[in-house]
């Protein structure tokens, strides 16, 4: 009985870390870049093709599925896995920002375009935060004339 129960929570257990390994990371957007970094190797845990998936653009091929090639069925795949994915990591609200992208690589751009800023927002910041860190020569001096 003790032997039997044991089991039991043992392969409970297993199974409970195994669907974790499956469930991705939810979506922080305080936490972006943390959110990001898990994202990006809970996809690659699904394959390169799929870690790729959000690196480049992807669109359905016109033909009939059946024509495809095993490269284009590939990628397909590929994009279908990350598109679930990243919609399975997002709450309702932030589905809602996203409902309208039609790839994994739409959605990736759009969650970095609005957490972390294009590449020009960027450099906004970094000159912001340096001019409000900058001191000058003045207010270096007035503490030690005052001693």
């Amino acid at each position: 009985m003790l032997i039997a129960s044991f089991i039991i929570l043992f392969s409970s257990t297993i199974v409970k870390i195994a669907e974790s390994i499956k469930t991705p990371p939810m979506f922080d957007a305080l936490k972006f870049l943390i959110w990001k970094i898990k994202m990006t190797v809970f996809l690659q845990s699904l394959g390169r093709r799929v870690a790729e998936a959000v690196t480049k653009p992807f669109s359905i091929p016109i033909s009939d599925e059946d024509t495809w090639s095993d490269i284009a069925t590939k990628e397909f795949d590929a994009n279908a896995k990350a598109h679930y994915a990243l919609l399975q990591a997002l709450n309702d609200d932030d589905i809602d920002r996203v409902i309208y992208c039609k790839s994994a690589y739409e959605i990736w751009t759009h969650l970095m375009v609005t957490h972390e800023g294009t590449s020009q927002v960027k450099r906004s910041k970094i000159d912001l935060l340096r001019s409000q860190y900058e001191i000058s020569p003045c207010m270096i001096m007035t503490p030690l004339m005052t001693w």
